[in-house]
């Protein structure tokens, strides 16, 4: 019968801390392992208890016999290969950004594109890694004036704030808003230092109508 026969205690301690508290499933297995293979568990009795083969909990057992804490751990450049290459993998970026709160569509167009089958999981580490993240968008407006209206419409602020410095005319600004008791703005996946914004829509709401004067005086209703 095949058993780890020696571990002193202070290495019986480590081998529970790490069981308990590794971040890696895997290692925290192997130092599982090692400790009830001290207890006289069989191979078989293992290899039940863990869902692995024989031959992974002997191949455990050997590493722990020619390398102790060493053994239990992955070393660089083992391990499964990513299912998506460098290229792959920046594609997937932008199929998320064109579809940033479905990942089912960008899963099933890496299926159709490379007959690859990926989980949405594996999706959502991949973008993760690439500087992405689950976040709420932001309201826009719908419109954005145009360079003529800038180049008109500025120099014409300019020389009404003139006016106003010298008490000729009372500036204010004029603005309205609308507000919804409901949040309608929703989440999706977004580069961590962007954030997609979309256009307002009608819906019911509350509209306020403001004006702010040059010294903030504020006048609503």
């Amino acid at each position: 019968m095949r058993f780890i026969r020696e571990l002193n205690t202070e290495t019986k301690k480590l081998l529970e801390r790490i069981s308990w508290q590794s971040k890696y499933p895997q290692v925290r297995d192997r130092a599982k392992c090692i400790l009830l293979s001290y207890q006289k568990f069989s191979i078989n009795e293992l290899s039940s208890l863990f869902g692995v083969t024989r031959k992974t909990i002997y191949n455990w057992l050997t590493k722990w016999e020619d390398q102790k804490i060493i053994g239990i751990y992955n070393q660089k450049g083992r391990g499964r290969k990513p299912k998506l290459n460098q290229e792959q993998r920046q594609q997937v970026k932008e199929w998320v950004k064109s579809e940033p709160k479905s990942l089912n569509k960008v899963k099933n167009k890496i299926n159709k594109e490379w007959k690859i089958d990926v989980s949405k999981e594996t999706i959502k580490r991949t973008i993760k890694k690439l500087n992405m993240k689950w976040k709420r968008m932001k309201r826009g407006t719908s419109k954005t004036p145009d360079d003529w209206e800038l180049d008109v419409k500025i120099p014409r602020l300019k020389e009404l704030k003139e006016q106003a410095k010298k008490g000729e005319i009372e500036l204010r600004y004029l603005d309205e808003s609308g507000f919804s008791l409901k949040p309608d703005i929703p989440y999706g996946w977004q580069e961590k230092l962007k954030r997609i914004t979309i256009n307002s829509s009608q819906s019911k709401r509350i509209n306020v109508l403001g004006l702010m004067g040059c010294e903030n005086q504020l006048d609503y209703e």
